[in-house]
């Protein structure tokens, strides 16, 4: 088995060579588990444990950074096509920091050409013949100069949009929403669902910051069941304007929002109000964003925007708005929990185990290697 020898007993080059040995060696360990990326992702199968995409579960269960998790997943799908610089990878003659900008050089059908050339350049040479291949898309070009216009009526499927923008205002908001959606790292989604997150954080922010509350009040009629202990999905809940919610939706609102809550009994007369500002006072929201780094909680996540406070033990069935049972999530995992049947337990100053809807635990961080695979290893190393 491979061991590391005394200092005095190993000479340069044989350390020289270790070291490249090993280097080529974790190249084609990545290689193999990118293979694995992509069939993981092609069948979705990060839906299972609650994560957005891919990338987002690569952080959650390796404990990756959220740009380097969606640099795995972008070059695991594109060596699919490119086999010979998928080869080359595998083989150890190219490094991570070459096969990232190779892969948005090379083509299938210059791909034996580019996976030969690149051996013999640096990453850095890589990367500034990448930046120069790329160009302007023809779409960003073409707008529509005189037809600005924006409708929004209810349906019964929901709230819909539509509209039109010159092309100089379209590129703004296009900007922006993408920025957003890009930094949500919503990729597993598709694009309208993601552009769709964001334009309504945006809108939630605006309203957060206007200073007449009579006018950024979003007002929900429930039934004072809907908010008890044990209440399932029935009882009533509406918006102004008569629009059905689904109770738990109702109850994610409670949870959190700058929000007017009108409890009633079942014949529809008003019980009380209900709290017209956030649940959280300001000092608690900033010792809660200081404790949780300012990002969701929720295993592989962390997102910075559209945070919420979520109650450990719901409020409305006597859960403490106390920072041992609060844990910031982003709007997305927010919903998660809630209306899609994700629970959360534990001491939020200390650990929080989050449980998928069909009552198993999400396991996260790297595992421990399990003693057949270190065996794998241990024999892999004894070759170097």
């Amino acid at each position: 088995m491979f061991a590391m020898a005394a200092e005095s007993d190993c000479p340069p080059l044989e350390v020289a060579d270790t070291i490249r040995q090993l280097g080529s060696a974790m190249g084609a360990i990545h290689r193999e588990a990118l293979s694995w990326v992509a069939l993981a992702d092609r069948r979705g199968d990060w839906r299972e444990d609650g994560a957005a995409d891919m990338a987002q579960w690569l952080c959650g269960q390796l404990g990756l950074r959220l740009a380097n998790a969606r640099e795995w997943v972008r070059v695991a799908h594109a060596l699919e096509s490119l086999p010979e610089c998928a080869r080359a990878y595998a083989e150890g003659r190219l490094n991570w920091d070459q096969v990232q900008p190779l892969t948005e050089l090379a083509t299938p059908e210059r791909d034996a050409e580019r996976a030969a050339d690149a051996a013999g350049c640096s990453a850095a040479f890589l990367e500034a013949m990448a930046r120069r291949a790329r160009r302007v898309t023809r779409e960003e070009m073409e707008r529509e100069e005189d037809r600005r216009s924006l409708r929004m009526w209810q349906g019964r499927d929901g709230f819909r949009l539509s509209g039109c923008l010159p092309a100089a205002d379209g590129a703004v908001v296009r900007t922006a929403l993408e920025r957003i959606a890009e930094q949500e790292a919503r990729e597993g989604d598709a694009q309208e669902e993601r552009l769709a997150y964001a334009m309504v954080g945006l809108a939630s922010t605006r309203l957060a910051e206007d200073a007449d509350a009579d006018r950024a009040t979003v007002v929900v009629h429930v039934e004072a069941s809907v908010l008890g202990p044990g209440a399932g999905e029935s009882g009533s809940a509406v918006l102004d304007g008569d629009v059905p919610l689904y109770a738990e939706v109702a109850r994610r609102l409670a949870c959190d929002g700058r929000l007017e809550f009108v409890a009633e009994g079942p014949d529809g007369v008003a019980l009380g109000l209900g709290r017209a500002q956030r649940t959280i006072p300001a000092w608690l929201m900033r010792q809660l964003r200081r404790r949780d780094g300012g990002r969701c909680r929720f295993p592989g996540c962390g997102s910075r925007r559209w945070l919420q406070a979520h109650h450990v033990v719901p409020w409305w069935w006597g859960g403490r708005t106390d920072l041992d049972n609060l844990c910031l999530t982003c709007s997305r995992c927010h919903r998660l929990i809630h209306e899609l049947g994700w629970r959360v337990t534990g001491n939020a100053n200390r650990e929080l185990t989050f449980w998928r809807p069909d009552g198993r635990v999400l396991n996260t961080g790297p595992p421990r290697l399990r003693p057949e695979v270190q065996a794998d290893v241990r024999r892999a190393l004894a070759l170097v």
